[in-house]
Parts: C-alpha cells; structure tokens; sequence
C-alpha cells in the first residue's frame, strides 16, 4: 500500500474517501444537495399560483356575466346572452384551470 495523500478538493462530496489499491476502488463524485427552498421560490411562488387560480377561474365568469347582462339590455333577449356568456367564461375558466396544474406537474 501506498502511503501517498490525495488531496481532495474542497466543497465536494464522496461517497467512498479511501482508496483501496488491491480493489482499486477510488473515491466518485456524489451529486451535490441543492437547496429545495431557493429552487421552488419559497412560499411566495405557492401564494403567487393562488392568485393566479384565483383571477383565471373569476375573471372570465365574471366578465361573461357582465357582458352578457350588456348585449341583453341592448337587444333584448333577457337571460340567452347572460347564459351563453357565462357557459363561454366556465369553459375558459376550466381550461385556464387544466394548463396551470399542468404546468404545475410539469415543474417537479
């Protein structure tokens, strides 16, 4: 056996650290711990995809009803409009719904 030092490069890690020259087993590089906090942005990016669930189910119901309530009193047919307008803003909301926990998933 050798009674040689190899020096190791600091900051990184080993799952083996003696080398064995019978064997020759040799020290490999284990990957490195990354920071599960930094990456997924914290509690801010989970209040930031509530918000944004939020304004993307709400805003195009709402709009739909509004307009729909719009075109009825100017051209008369009192709850078609409302009802189409608002059938219209549930189908965007649901697919607006579908790409976020797509992405969502796609992100871990």
């Amino acid at each position: 056996m050798k009674d040689e030092q190899t020096k190791l490069p600091e900051g990184e890690l080993f799952d083996v650290i003696l080398e064995d020259v019978e064997t020759g087993i040799r020290p490999r590089k284990v990957k490195a711990v990354e920071k599960k906090s930094s990456e997924r942005g914290g509690g801010w990016q989970f209040a930031s995809v509530a918000g944004q669930v939020g304004f993307d189910i709400a805003l195009p119901m709402v709009l739909g009803l509004v307009g729909g309530v719009k075109l009825d009193e100017r051209w008369g047919t009192r709850p078609k409009a409302t009802l189409l307008l608002f059938g219209l803003g549930c189908v965007i909301s649901c697919a607006s719904l579908i790409r976020i926990v797509r992405d969502a998933l796609n992100s871990r």
